[in-house]
């Protein structure tokens, strides 16, 4: 997806996202899939705006999905998922990361911060702590 593409998303990102009263001191969200229709594919990916920070999601398989910032560690651009690869790759220098956020290939020299996911009754429930 690209930049402008997910820059329409995030205007009604906000409305999308609801904390879950009695989970985790109140730290854990949920996103509703049917909110998000990209993200019922499995192999798709979007970017979006919550709590003003911005969140990458990987439907990596029928039962995993991913949520890391999308920041490259190298010089801080916006990684884009590479579906056909199952790779994060940054478009500004060629770093690549493994759909986990793990560091493949520099100029980068860390993993992408990752945020615990998990998938329940087609809503996604994740903490960016």
């Amino acid at each position: 997806m690209k930049r402008r593409d997910a820059l329409k998303i995030l205007g009604s990102s906000a409305a999308l996202v609801t904390v879950l009263p009695g989970l985790a001191n109140g730290k854990k969200m949920a996103l509703g899939l049917n909110k998000v229709e990209k993200l019922r594919e499995v192999g798709s990916s979007v970017i979006l705006e919550i709590k003003g920070k911005e969140v990458l999601f990987i439907r990596e398989s029928k039962e995993v999905i991913r949520a890391l910032d999308p920041e490259c560690k190298h010089k801080k651009c916006t990684v884009e998922y590479d579906k056909k690869q199952n790779l994060i790759v940054c478009p500004c220098h060629g770093s690549t990361y493994s759909a986990e956020g793990k560091i493949l290939k520099g100029p980068a020299t860390e993993s992408l911060t990752a945020f615990e996911a998990t998938l329940a009754n087609d809503r996604i429930i994740f903490s960016m702590d």
